[in-house]
């Protein structure tokens, strides 16, 4: 089950977590939510570092389940997705999280365009960027044919 996220439950003073240690922990969890028909493979971004964030390991779970239960929505007959954590220095240095879906010819994701994700697109992807914007994080997602990147940057905790 899926808990409903709320942004009054964010405490700026939370203790770092680590965002691949715990999509990493999740992975398990995270098949079965896809389900039978998609593929999940975990791995890290390129740039070195550590993906700390001052969010709550709770929040992160319920950030990864949601967009798991969305792509399963998304990618009915099939697919793979690969989520890599770590550091992003492409814009400003960011903790992300990118999730790239990639449906089996007859699957597609028509549920959004590339561009800043925005409020009521679908349940997952509203719930998760509501999460995000208030942890301080960007929510974005490109496509690229039946490709779609979502890729979610988090601050990086101040000492």
């Amino acid at each position: 089950m899926v808990r409903t996220m709320h942004p009054d439950s964010f405490d700026s003073a939370a203790k770092a977590v680590n965002l691949s240690t715990v999509a990493a922990a999740l992975a398990p969890e995270l098949r079965c939510l896809l389900g039978p028909t998609i593929a999940l493979t975990m791995g890290t971004l390129p740039a070195s570092g550590s993906a700390l964030v001052r969010v709550s390991r709770e929040e992160i779970v319920d950030l990864l389940r949601h967009l798991a239960l969305d792509a399963h929505d998304a990618m009915r007959t099939g697919g793979t997705v690969t989520i890599r954590t770590g550091l992003l220095r492409e814009v400003a240095e960011c903790a992300a999280l990118v999730i790239h879906e990639v449906p089996d010819a007859l699957s597609s994701r028509s549920d959004h365009a590339s561009g800043p994700i925005r409020k009521g697109r679908s349940l997952g992807l509203g719930a998760s960027y509501d999460m995000v914007e208030h942890a301080g994080g960007h929510f974005h997602v490109s496509c690229r044919g039946r490709e779609t990147v979502l890729t979610i940057c988090f601050p990086l905790p101040t000492s």
